[in-house]
């Protein structure tokens, strides 16, 4: 816009005015220029000047560019678009021709002409112009000209009015900040009105008041397109001011255009994350010289980590690290820091954090050989800590000093004041009266002559007293006892000649010294004996208390050495103090070799003794965390039984969906899971914004953890990470639904309280935007219709309405209610769908599909009775509906005025009935009621459904109930590998190498607590909640019933074969263990029979191992409490034996945690603050995993006899009832109870 003084200039100009003929395009020209265009050019001028001060309506043109005439046009009305008017398509801003438009052409096209001719020279140009044709647009060659070039200038293609005045609108809000635009928007709201209306003198007023100034034309412009008879609209002004503004190339603008946040980032692995993570700190070492002392840090992580858990606080872990001067700081730490926070509370995995240091180190020093001289220079180059004064400037120092002087003489002139005191109190004193005195030092020395314990305690206290006056005095004896260092012998002496004590016993102060260095988890008392030290085990049990002087009293059985004795350094050792510490030596010893041979386990009722094992000295007692890991890798199952609406399809093709309190991304093509684990609590629905990549889970409040509260979080689903945590505090018991507003940010969601409250959120700013009471007693699905975003149905128990939001008023306001007519009303309106064209579509309880045309409230078209049962999905297509509801049939129907069925696909009995119908590209996924998730393929040809099968593999499966059972079968020929059983009567095999469900077998109305298979898994053993012992024979994909017996009244809780198959022994709840064989009979069959039990446990049996070779030809179990108890029983003779002889024995698995080599797992913390409910040893016996009541999977070295262990801990289920290392020990799987879910974590 150069040369031009503002944009109503530019807008007036000639060369932006013409148009063509049709009103529709602009048509320029441009002349070639000649050798004498600079000629013509100055000669037009003056002709320009001439005519400007003769008329001052003509239009001046330029050789430059010639423009066709246009035809005269219709005037158009006052007040109307040209956009909105018939027989016109441009607006006037956008270079119309006004009201004196056609006088103009008239007027330039006479100058024109008479111009020309008044020029011999330009008339000979105007006639070679007759006999050449024009140009055609395509024909115009580009040139240099500044008004060509302009952005601003039109193009020869057809250009949308609104859009080319938003162009010319952005150029003057150029120069306007964001910050502008958003005070203007203040100013609207303020003037307007309760339907966010104002009028034309508040508009300018608001301009006016922000300082922004628009021409006449485009000020009338918009009030023309903004206003109706109610007044201004100022939201749809704003809105498109805010478009301008965008538009306007301003940096602020095209920053935040440049925001990726909304945009779908490409995916990153965790594998691709940490070799990152490793390069960054590898160039730090490599540019900085740098040195890590893994070492050091990890003593002190050791000692700080005093719950022995492997997690410390972050700002401890920052304190250490500046502690021990680690190169370590800013962003990089940070993100460490955050990789290492494994479960998002702030409790970093120390482990893992100097993992990536040592990894990082190494690979530097590999790199450059010359970091590995760093440790070297480091310790030369330590830095010396300052004093304090040191630091004062002097001037400070000065000032302190004499602060000092003051309070010295202030505490001499008190101290004065109170011996002037004392003087006047006793006169006889200060005259002289020595009789008074020495009768009070005879009588103090009759005393200590009375009562020699006395004079112990006071001679003890003085060397006390001499001792911590020493420079190696008490005090740093102490620390050196506590850090565990040893002091020579000879320095012991020096400190005894020092503090004239010569009866410390050298010997004994030496074993007790090693004792206090060995033991390190051990408690010591540490006593005062005659001025030295020294640090004794704690007492035993049985031995009394005494009280604060005994101790003194015993230590101290000696006579007061004189003072020649310590002038000359003779000393006279009592033979009592001397004997009275050999015995002390004797006694402590024994007690050292006692517990150095007994392992123990507390449990919260009893302890538990064992003997070592016979190899125990083969296993070194390492207390580091193992350097195996476990990573989720897969999620079986879906939440399908009691959930509506919570399979979406994201915009890389991903499916995602949850169960329990995660939510699962899987990619069908690729065959991959990936995991959002960000909520504290089962998840209860899922919506996905209009862009695929926004999604939003409500979860449920917490029964045991009141912090875990009912709560929205809107997360990304390329990166995983949550960007608002909506609501908490503000829902009650969980969020039963949510949903968007067709594509724009805006979603509603209700939650489960008595009045069922509805909140709308922007999901941008995490604002509230609304908030209402719904008032029904169940609401089963909300929906926003994707022709009207603002209107949202709800549907529930004997309701549904319509509602409307206004996001910009913060209202919620109901908008109608349904007109049955004649139409039968069910209960339940269950499900609801819309299609594309805005109709939408209920499925309810009486089986009956309801359309609602142009979803409005009346009804239009219906399904009666489509289905036996309740309607649960409802699907549109282009001319088809498919249904599918609880009888488990999915139906076909046409799209028109007969509604009429034509196709039906009916689910396995065992795959129970439709939840819901999802598209995911050329394929329709099914959820099902029983937590399954299959797919299949719809013809293309006439009906949907027509010659459709199930796909063959299940997309997942699962339990729709508690799930406790879980069984290892190696040697599966047909079926997989891994075998869970619940309480729902399913029975699932997967395969976790291929991360497939297998198959699954139901059986009704019986409720499996848990399962064990033999090896080729040919034979499966259930034990149930009423103590039934179920045996099933597997043949293919078949099962027959071998043996159902009652073996006791309360539940059967674990299972186990022998290793030969011929015996199955199982524990129950009433303390009791039931061994039934296998027996031949005389006909030559062999059934299953009930040969025994052993009964001395007083809790119910949690563990059950059996032993892998007979002894005595007679195998032996293992059974444990959580007491804990332990017991071994003989199963020929059903007796009890004894626990040393049971320290050879070799057992065919290690699942009992009350054991010697289960220890180290009982004086965790995770052990003191819940209950171990399963552990499992992997195949290479060198890892165990413990999970326990709060959900958490721990992961320890194998074996752990040594207290103190440290372990890496996951967060998993609500509480882990089993757990299995598959065969290979590549995976653990594990069953979380009532959470219904299987995990299958990876070791890496």
């Amino acid at each position: 816009m150069d040369g031009y003084d503002s944009i109503e200039a530019y807008i007036r100009d000639d060369k932006f005015s013409k148009l063509s003929p049709d009103a529709k395009t602009y048509k320029v020209q441009v002349k070639s220029q000649t050798p004498h265009a600079s000629d013509e050019k100055e000669t037009e001028k003056k002709h320009v000047t001439e005519k400007t001060k003769g008329n001052v309506c003509d239009v001046v043109t330029t050789p430059e560019m010639t423009l066709k005439q246009t035809k005269s046009r219709r005037q158009r009305k006052k007040g109307r678009l040209p956009s909105e008017d018939s027989t016109s398509s441009e607006s006037s801003v956008m270079g119309i021709p006004s009201r004196r438009d056609a006088m103009t052409s008239r007027r330039r096209n006479k100058n024109q002409r008479g111009s020309r001719a008044t020029d011999p020279a330009e008339s000979k140009a105007a006639v070679k112009k007759k006999t050449r044709r024009s140009p055609k647009s395509t024909e115009i060659p580009s040139t240099s000209s500044p008004i060509l070039n302009s952005p601003t200038q039109p193009t020869l293609e057809q250009v949308n009015p609104e859009e080319k005045f938003q162009r010319i609108l952005s150029e003057n809000l150029k120069e306007y900040s964001r910050q502008r635009m958003r005070a203007l928007h203040m100013s609207l709201r303020h003037f307007s009105n309760v339907e966010a209306r104002i009028t034309q003198k508040e508009l300018n007023q608001a301009f006016q008041d922000n300082q922004i100034r628009l021409s006449g034309r485009v000020s009338q412009y918009l009030i023309d397109r903004f206003e109706d008879n109610r007044g201004i609209d100022c939201e749809r002004l704003y809105r498109f001011l805010t478009d301008a503004h965008m538009k306007s190339g301003r940096d602020s603008v095209m920053a935040l255009q440049r925001r990726n946040d909304l945009e779908t980032q490409p995916e990153m692995t965790l594998e691709e994350k940490d070799a990152d993570l490793l390069q960054r700190l590898e160039d730090l070492l490599i540019e900085n010289q740098g040195y890590f002392n893994v070492e050091s840090l990890r003593e002190s992580f050791q000692k700080t980590d005093k719950e022995k858990a492997g997690k410390l606080n972050s700002k401890e872990v920052l304190d250490l690290c500046n502690h021990h001067h680690t190169p370590l700081y800013g962003a990089l730490l940070k993100s460490l820091l955050k990789r290492c926070d494994i479960d998002c509370n702030d409790l970093i995995s120390w482990p893992e954090f100097l993992n990536f240091l040592d990894l990082s180190q190494q690979n530097a020093q590999k790199k450059c050989p010359a970091l590995c001289d760093a440790p070297r220079r480091v310790k030369s180059s330590a830095p010396v800590t300052p004093s304090p004064i040191d630091e004062l400037s002097e001037e400070t120092k000065s000032r302190l000093v004499s602060k000092l002087r003051k309070k010295v003489s202030l505490v001499k002139d008190r101290n004065l004041i109170e011996k002037q005191d004392e003087d006047q109190e006793n006169p006889r004193e200060m005259n002289g009266d020595i009789r008074h005195k020495e009768v009070l030092d005879e009588k103090s020395v009759k005393e200590e002559d009375e009562n020699p314990d006395r004079k112990r305690i006071i001679a003890n206290m003085r060397r006390v007293t001499n001792l911590v006056k020493t420079s190696s005095g008490f005090l740093s004896t102490v620390k050196t006892f506590i850090s565990g260092k040893r002091k020579s012998e000879s320095d012991m002496k020096t400190l005894a000649i020092q503090t004239g004590d010569t009866d410390i016993d050298n010997n004994n102060l030496d074993y007790k010294m090693t004792s206090s260095s060995d033991d390190v988890s051990g408690s010591f008392n540490i006593s005062v004996k005659d001025g030295g030290c020294e640090s004794s085990p704690d007492p035993p049990p049985n031995k009394p208390k005494t009280s604060r002087s005994a101790p003194l009293l015993s230590a101290c059985d000696e006579v007061v050495p004189d003072k020649d004795q310590e002038a000359t350094g003779k000393i006279e050792a009592d033979p009592k103090s001397v004997c009275s510490s050999k015995s002390v030596k004797e006694g402590s010893t024994s007690s050292r070799h006692k517990n150095d041979k007994m392992y123990s386990i507390k449990g919260k009722n009893s302890t538990v003794e064992f003997l070592p094992p016979c190899d125990v000295d083969k296993h070194p007692q390492i207390l580091d965390p193992p350097t195996q890991r476990l990573k989720l890798d897969w999620v079986y199952g879906y939440r399908g039984n009691d959930c509506r609406s919570n399979v979406f399809v994201l915009v890389t093709d991903e499916i995602v969906y949850f169960l329990s309190n995660i939510a699962v991304l899987y990619n069908k093509q690729t065959h991959r899971q990936r995991h959002y684990r960000e909520h504290t609590e089962d998840i209860n629905c899922l919506a996905v914004h209009g862009n695929g990549n926004i999604v939003v889970t409500g979860q449920n409040t917490s029964k045991t953890n009141p912090q875990y509260q009912a709560h929205i979080r809107v997360w990304r689903a390329d990166t995983l990470q949550t960007t608002q945590v909506l609501g908490a505090g503000m829902f009650q018991k969980t969020i039963l639904s949510v949903a968007f507003a067709g594509s724009s940010d805006l979603f509603a969601a209700v939650d489960n309280s008595s009045e069922k409250r509805l909140t709308l959120w922007d999901v941008t700013s995490g604002e509230l935007k609304g908030d209402t009471i719904v008032n029904t007693e169940v609401i089963c699905d909300l929906q926003f219709n994707p022709k009207y975003p603002d209107v949202m149905v709800i549907s529930g128990k004997e309701y549904l309405a319509w509602w409307k939001i206004y996001p910009d008023s913060r209202m919620i306001q109901p908008l109608a209610q349904p007109n049955y007519e004649n139409f039968l009303r069910a209960k339940y309106v269950i499900c609801l769908s819309h299609n594309d064209r805005g109709d939408l579509l209920t499925g309810d309880s009486n089986g009956t599909v309801y359309v609602w045309g142009d979803g409005g409230n009346k009804i239009t078209n219906f399904i009666k009775h489509g289905h036996d049962g309740p309607v649960f999905a409802v699907l549109c297509m282009k001319t088809h509906i498919l249904t599918g509801g609880r009888d488990g049939f999915i139906y076909s129907w046409q799209f028109n005025k007969n509604m009429e069925m034509d196709g039906e696909l009916p689910l396995p009995k065992l795959e129970g009935g439709v939840r819901l119908l999802v598209h995911h590209g050329d394929s329709i996924i099914i959820g099902t009621t029983v937590n399954s998730m299959l797919s299949i393929t719809p013809s293309k040809r006439h009906s949907p459904l027509k010659d459709v099968v199930l796909d063959q593999v299940p997309m997942t499966q699962g339990h729709f109930n508690e799930v406790r059972g879980l069984a290892r079968i190696p040697q599966s020929e047909s079926l997989g590998t891994v075998l869970t059983a619940g309480t729902d009567g399913v029975l699932c095999w997967f395969n976790p190498l291929g991360r497939d469900p297998v198959c699954k077998l139901v059986l009704k109305g019986i409720q499996f607590l848990s399962v064990d298979a033999l090896p080729t898994g040919k034979h499966v053993a259930l034990g149930t909640r009423d103590g039934h012992l179920v045996v099933l024979d597997i043949v293919g994909v078949s099962s027959t019933e071998s043996f159902n017996q009652k073996l006791c009244k309360d539940k059967i809780t674990i299972v186990k074969f022998s290793p030969d198959g011929t015996s199955i022994a199982a524990g129950s709840a009433d303390g009791c263990v039931y061994v039934c064989a296998l027996t031949n009979k005389e006909n030559g069959s062999k059934n299953w029979e009930f040969t025994g039990k052993f009964k001395d446990h007083k809790e119910p049996i949690q563990f059950l191992d059996w032993s892998a070779d007979p002894n005595d030809s007679a195998y032996l179990i293992k059974s444990c409490t959580a007491g804990p108890q332990q017991c071994v029983w003989n199963t020929s003779t059903f007796c009890s034996i004894e626990k040393f002889d049971t320290r050879t024995i070799k057992w065919q698995s290690e699942t009992c945690a009350v054991d010697v080599s289960m220890c180290g797992l009982w004086s965790t913390r995770v052990a003191r603050d819940c209950d171990i409910l399963c552990v499992t040893v992997n195949p290479q016996h060198t890892l165990v995993a413990m999970g326990d009541s709060k959900g958490q999977i721990s992961l320890f070295r194998y074996p752990c006899f040594k207290q103190g262990a440290f372990c890496h801990t996951y967060k998993s289920h609500s509480s882990v009832r089993n757990l299995l290392f598959s065969e290979d020990g590549q995976f653990l799987i594990s069953v979380g109870g009532r959470d219904l879910t299987v995990l299958q974590w990876e070791l890496t």
